[in-house]
């Protein structure tokens, strides 16, 4: 099989549409959906191709949280001169709060030598949402990580090398980008946050009340308290935090930006950006700031923009290509032999092992592994190691577990 030189992102400026809006008495903005304008060409040369596909969620998201008849749908943006022959990179993009695949996806006008996915948000906040500990229903988390990333990969020729995944989104799906990516470690090579919401704890109750509220949880039956992520500071809360999970990005390049709320010289050209460019000061900046002091104490490769400007569509504009401009598929490591991971999922993948809990924690379960020896946390239950020669490894937590070569 033919195999394609690096991804190449022609010089191009991007442009955002959308709209902002104030949410949960004023707390907290949406984010922001984008479409590239379109990039100078000739009429006659190859153009990049936007179709648009169905993955069924097997269940996981029940109907009543999507917009539209039938399953979750997924925008994807196909290079010019795509070669199903060919492997390509691939860009897994994360929709915002309030906007669905289609108005997230990035359209034709992006040049870019890469297949970009953009899945259904459906204003889920990329959790399997914990409603009382019943933990789905909807489970948007696991609807992206077992059935959307597989349904891709089965779908198109995409590079195998970590080197050549990236995963990236604005304001929620900044928290998406860089929560999944530390979910899917050993697959996640890049991870970028436009404007991210990397701090879901900042705020306790209001933000995580907000949650529920902008996702209209009430409005589709779910009357939980805080039925997103639970108590403020509870322990599923804060397994879902980027902040308090940045280690587990530390063989990862990340990109994260933000703008200080001071607005732009664009912002100011266009009156109706200037009340995003407001709420980026109180609420989005200090999370970025706070994600990046612990990026820094985890010595996580992490490269940090702070510009004039807020959550609005011009301002988007200019993180895009600042992210483009810094580039998606540099080279990562690809098999260390150390690192932590901590999670509060039942099930996952983590570089070469897989692990599942009989039941589901109960706590925020740490992975820590020196070469062959794996230590696993107290995780109120009993977890399953399938290792890279496939042996199944059953243990109590916490755990001590060879992860070497076994006879299996």
């Amino acid at each position: 099989m033919k195999v394609s030189s690096p991804a190449r992102v022609k010089k191009v400026r991007l442009s955002v549409t959308g709209t902002s809006w104030l949410m949960a008495a004023g707390l907290f903005a949406t984010a922001l959906v984008s479409t590239p304008r379109a990039a100078a060409a000739g009429r006659d040369s190859p153009q990049p191709r936007l179709v648009t596909i169905t993955i069924p969620s097997h269940g996981l998201i029940p109907p009543r949280w999507l917009s539209y008849p039938g399953p979750p749908r997924a925008a994807v943006l196909l290079p010019a001169g795509y070669d199903p022959h060919r492997r390509y990179p691939l860009v897994l993009n994360l929709g915002g709060l309030g906007g669905n695949y289609a108005r997230a996806a990035f359209g034709p006008g992006l040049h870019i030598d890469a297949i970009v996915a953009t899945p259904e948000p459906g204003s889920g906040w990329y959790a399997d949402w914990w409603n009382d500990g019943r933990r789905g229903d909807p489970a948007w988390e696991s609807y992206y990580l077992d059935v959307v990333v597989p349904a891709l990969l089965a779908r198109y020729p995409i590079r195998p090398e970590r080197r050549y995944h990236a995963v990236v989104g604005i304001s929620m799906g900044g928290l998406g980008a860089t929560y999944l990516g530390g979910r899917m470690p050993g697959f996640f090579g890049t991870v970028a946050s436009l404007s991210g919401f990397l701090d879901p704890q900042y705020g306790g109750a209001i933000t995580a009340e907000g949650m529920g509220l902008t996702s209209f949880a009430t409005e589709h039956g779910d009357n939980h308290t805080y039925p997103v992520l639970g108590p403020p500071e509870g322990f599923y809360a804060a397994g879902h935090n980027p902040t308090k999970l940045v280690a587990n990005l530390s063989h990862t390049r990340v990109f994260a930006s933000t703008g200080t709320g001071v607005p732009s010289d664009g912002g100011l050209a266009s009156p109706g950006n200037l009340p995003g460019s407001a709420l980026e000061a109180p609420i989005i900046r200090p999370m970025n700031d706070a994600f990046h002091r612990a990026a820094l104490a985890h010595h996580v490769a992490m490269t940090y923009q702070v510009h004039r400007g807020g959550h609005d569509a011009v301002d988007f504009t200019q993180e895009m290509n600042a992210m483009f401009a810094w580039g998606l598929f540099r080279p990562v490591p690809t098999h260390p032999r150390s690192w932590t991971n901590s999670t509060v999922s039942d099930h996952g993948q983590l570089w070469d092992i897989r692990y599942r809990f009989r039941t589901a924690p109960t706590a925020v379960v740490r992975f820590d592994r020196r070469g062959d020896v794996l230590r696993v946390s107290r995780a109120g239950s009993p977890v399953v190691i399938t290792t890279s020669s496939g042996c199944v490894l059953r243990s109590k937590t916490p755990a001590t577990i060879d992860v070497g070569s076994h006879d299996c």
